[in-house]
């Protein structure tokens, strides 16, 4: 009886054993910046915000939110940003002259012209529309859709830029809430259409297999890249092929992350990739069972791409600063 007790024991702290040295995925967060969604010509240097949402009673499909507030926060966030040189709040109330049930109403280009003339302006943004589309009301809780619609103008240009549409599903206690994250939510989507932003980027590597792997994990705990990759770059050729491959793919973020070389990275993760479909079965070189780690690889490849584009987008986006960023 104590035999068995023993050798359970014993089974136990091997599992254990074996557990803790597999390796596991962990992920290193990074800020990076990200280009807008749309390309802002590098001329537009002043920029006038102004309200085009007309003045309208509650219709039974759609409330009309408060489209000023929008304005005035739209207009204070481009001014924090300082991607402008300058931003204008106008005070012209385009929506007045406008029927109320009109959802879309754009500018004619002579209109255009002369309020850029008048607010000294490269483009204009207008608020054309900040709605709710509720499913429930039941006071003081609220369910329902936030739409925005924004446009941009340039002066000569026959046609706007661009037009901005987002929506949100929302829920509130208190319908106060809902105008107050709405006039947020309105005025930060359009940002993002127009205005480069900082976002968090996740990166994959692989740690835990071993006694280099662990003091490589601490050095990226510590920032300390060029310290975890000499230790990955140790298991490049190592015998194992799960071995190898976990450090392909830690040395492509190495080189992604350190000094955005991507044709290296690209190499070190495509390599990675090829070891982990080793064993796995294809028709042709179509992958028919991926692995954990096999379609964690591809993810990382895919998302490396991504980030090169948006590289090359950034830049343009950023020359006015003269790449200073």
């Amino acid at each position: 009886m104590k035999q068995n007790i023993f050798q359970t024991v014993i089974a136990a702290m091997l599992l254990c054993v074996t557990f803790t040295s597999c390796s596991s995925v962990r992920w290193v967060s990074v800020d990076r910046l990200t280009p807008s969604k749309v390309d802002i010509p590098e001329q537009v240097r002043r920029v006038a915000v102004l309200n085009n949402q007309p003045y309208a009673a509650d219709r039974k499909a759609v409330y009309y939110l408060n489209a000023g507030d929008v304005t005035d926060s739209l207009a204070q966030y481009l001014a924090d940003v300082g991607y402008f040189d300058e931003v204008v709040l106008g005070d012209t109330l385009l929506g007045t002259t406008m029927l109320a049930n009109q959802e879309k109403r754009t500018l004619r280009p002579v209109a255009v012209m002369d309020l850029c003339r008048k607010y000294g302006a490269d483009m204009l943004l207008t608020v054309d529309n900040v709605s709710f589309f509720p499913e429930a009301i039941s006071y003081p809780y609220v369910t329902g859709e936030v739409r925005i619609r924004m446009t941009c103008y340039q002066p000569g240009e026959l046609k706007p830029l661009t037009t901005i549409t987002d929506a949100i599903w929302m829920d509130w206690e208190q319908w106060p809430w809902l105008k107050h994250d709405a006039v947020i939510f309105a005025a930060s989507s359009a940002l993002s259409y127009i205005v480069p932003q900082w976002q968090v980027e996740e990166f994959p590597f692989y740690t835990g297999a071993n006694v280099g792997q662990r003091d490589a994990a601490v050095y990226v705990r510590e920032d300390n890249w060029d310290g975890a990759s000499r230790l990955w770059s140790r298991q490049l050729n190592h015998k194992n092929r799960r071995r190898r491959m976990e450090a392909h793919l830690n040395m492509a973020v190495y080189h992604e992350l350190k000094g955005g070389d991507i044709a290296t990275a690209r190499q070190y993760a495509e390599k990675a990739r090829e070891l982990a479909s080793e064993k796995l079965e294809k028709q042709g070189d179509k992958v028919i069972s991926p692995s954990s780690d096999y379609l964690l690889i591809s993810d990382y490849l895919k998302d490396m791409e991504r980030r090169n584009r948006n590289l090359e987008r950034i830049k343009r986006q950023m020359h006015r600063f003269s790449d200073d960023f």
